[in-house]
Formats: C-alpha cells, structure tokens, sequence
C-alpha cells in the first residue's frame, strides 16, 4: 500500500477490514454506582469512559443559571498514556477544550435542557485509549453518554421538533 492510500489493491484497510465493514463496538452501562449515569464503550482500539451527573442545582456563580433550560458542562480529557504522543496536560489544552465544546453542542441539540431549567447537567467524557480519530464522529459521542442518560433526550428522528 502507498502512503495515501486507504485499501490495499486485495479490499483490506490497514486494521485488515473490508471496505464496509464497521469496527466491532462494545459497550457496558452504569459502570459507576455513585453516578447518575455512566458507560464505558470500546470502538475498534479506542476506549472511553463517560459519567454523567445531574440534573442538579448550579454549583458555583448562580449567575450561570439559565431561566429556561438546564445549563450543559461538558468536560474531555485524554489519560496520558492514551496516545502515542506524550502530553504533559491530560486536560485543559487546545485539544481538549476544543473536545469539550462540540461534547456540549452535541448534548445540548440531543437533551431536553428546557424541562429542567435554572439546573446543570455534567457530562465528563476521559479517553483512555485513541487509536483512531474518534473525535470527529457526533453519533459516537451520543452513542457514549446517551445510554445511560437519566433524564429524557431528543430522538435522532424528532430532532427537528425538539
């Protein structure tokens, strides 16, 4: 295979999957007790754990309160060791508040934030292994925490109306 190119001339990528077929997913919900939600999901090589915590009273400055909706936190970290380059911050970098943000537009379009109003919902999402990038794929984000949600959320098909 040349550098740029994503089959061999036999079909196979570089992981030896055909053309169409998918990475095999896994997934296990409510991993932690103490959460109100929580899954830890597996996609080919990239493993991930998500916990969610809320709806609950804003912590900190009430200011941030919003009067209609749910204010969303969305936190993304990466464990040291889950790339093959080494960082000295797992969290708090470009990368990963860059993370943060398309986590918390992703969750907000998918959340009925509007039944829960002057509240928060945290969503913390910590990458322990990222072999692929992952970070690109909105329904992988939703596929994550969405399982596991303790409050009602958006279908993909009434998205429009919500």
């Amino acid at each position: 295979m040349a550098g740029l190119e994503l089959l061999s001339d036999q079909g196979y990528r570089v992981d030896g999957r055909r053309a169409g077929e998918l990475r095999k997913i896994q997934a296990r919900m409510g991993v932690f007790s103490q959460a109100d939600g929580s899954a830890y999901i597996e996609q080919g090589n990239t493993k991930a754990l998500a916990v969610v915590y809320g709806p609950h009273e804003i912590r900190g400055s009430r200011s941030r309160a919003l009067p209609d909706r749910a204010l969303v936190n969305c936190q993304y970290s990466s464990a040291t060791f889950s790339t093959g380059e080494r960082k000295r911050r797992p969290h708090g970098d470009r990368k990963s508040c860059e993370m943060g943000l398309q986590l918390r537009q992703t969750f907000e379009a998918a959340i009925l934030t509007q039944l829960h109003p002057r509240s928060q919902i945290d969503i913390y999402v910590q990458a322990l292994w990222t072999a692929q990038p992952w970070r690109t794929s909105a329904t992988w984000r939703k596929q994550l925490v969405a399982p596991s949600w303790p409050w009602p959320c958006c279908q993909p098909q009434a998205r429009s109306h919500c």
